[in-house]
């Protein structure tokens, strides 16, 4: 099976960029965008970008799907559901491959998952739905990654704030969790459809590197040549906050739910103890955690 027309839905949003400059910069790839009319994102000029209405009439979605190889979907959690109808219009216009917005924690993880069913489920249940659909010929790849750790560090997902120098530790700070950087899922997605008889029908385990929150706040210190405020703070205290403003509608608790079952263990963050990572299997480097942070502290 060969993967050669791609296209990108939500290439706007965080990861989007990453995967379609990963996918422009090869020329194994002919790629385009699938982006809602009322979104304000900006592509390269170069890049072919189909523009439909919000709800994704089908017969829209089967025009631009039409002479499509692979589809790869990076919509926001929060529209994770509309992609059981992107699955369907694949497989109407006879999309071979389709990678779900799975990118992040693994979702399956029992512990995990019943504490943040709300977010977690219905990335599961789509992937359900793609296994009921290979008899149709229709393919998949989901990406397990953790937090993406760019933005998990310099956006404060994980408690570090860079302008005042602070961070929040869970308990004892050692909690460990896996995490990849954006420029390495970009590089994993393409290598994976450069080699669709391997990563085909499967979930693909990838992480840059495996740290501890501690480990990342004493080389913020070293890097930033300061000490920083520490509060440290007890696990499940704050997935009780975070439980209670998910219950009131307020979306940040999941920020504190998803630290929570990131560093806490046996929830699925550190999933490289019970996974074999695709890292070799999709030629991805070997990342360092200081050059890493050492390349966000210098944007800051």
């Amino acid at each position: 099976m060969s993967l050669n027309n791609i296209l990108i839905i939500g290439a706007g949003g965080n990861l989007g960029p990453c995967i379609l400059s990963a996918l422009d910069k090869d020329p194994h790839f002919s790629v385009s965008v699938l982006s809602r009319q009322s979104s304000t994102s900006v592509f390269p000029p170069h890049i072919k970008v189909h523009r439909i209405t919000d709800d994704y009439p089908e017969d829209k979605l089967l025009e631009v799907f039409h002479g499509q190889d692979a589809v790869i979907s990076t919509i926001a959690t929060a529209n994770t559901t509309q992609q059981l109808a992107l699955i369907d219009a694949a497989v109407k216009a006879g999309v071979k491959h389709f990678v779900p917005s799975e990118f992040g924690t693994d979702t399956r993880n029992e512990k995990g998952l019943a504490i943040f069913s709300q977010r977690f489920q219905a990335k599961v249940d789509v992937v359900k739905y793609l296994k009921t659909r290979e008899k149709d010929g229709l393919t998949w790849s989901a990406f397990v990654t953790g937090p993406f750790f760019d933005l998990a560090i310099q956006k404060g997902f994980m408690g570090y704030n860079f302008k005042e120098q602070k961070a929040v530790i869970f308990n004892d700070g050692k909690g460990r969790w896996s995490t990849t950087t954006l420029s390495s899922i970009g590089l994993a997605v393409k290598n994976a459809l450069l080699i669709p008889e391997k990563t085909a029908n499967r979930y693909l385990f990838i992480n840059s590197f495996t740290v501890s929150q501690s480990q990342v706040l004493a080389s913020l210190e070293q890097l930033t040549g300061s000490k920083w405020d520490v509060a440290r703070v007890v696990a499940e205290e704050l997935k009780a906050m975070g439980l209670a403003k998910i219950s009131k509608g307020d979306l940040s608790g999941a920020i504190l739910l998803t630290r929570y079952i990131v560093t806490t263990e046996g929830h699925g963050g550190d999933f490289a103890l019970h996974e074999e990572t695709a890292n070799e299997l999709l030629s991805l480097p070997k990342e360092d955690l200081d050059e890493a942070l050492s390349a966000i502290v210098k944007r800051e």
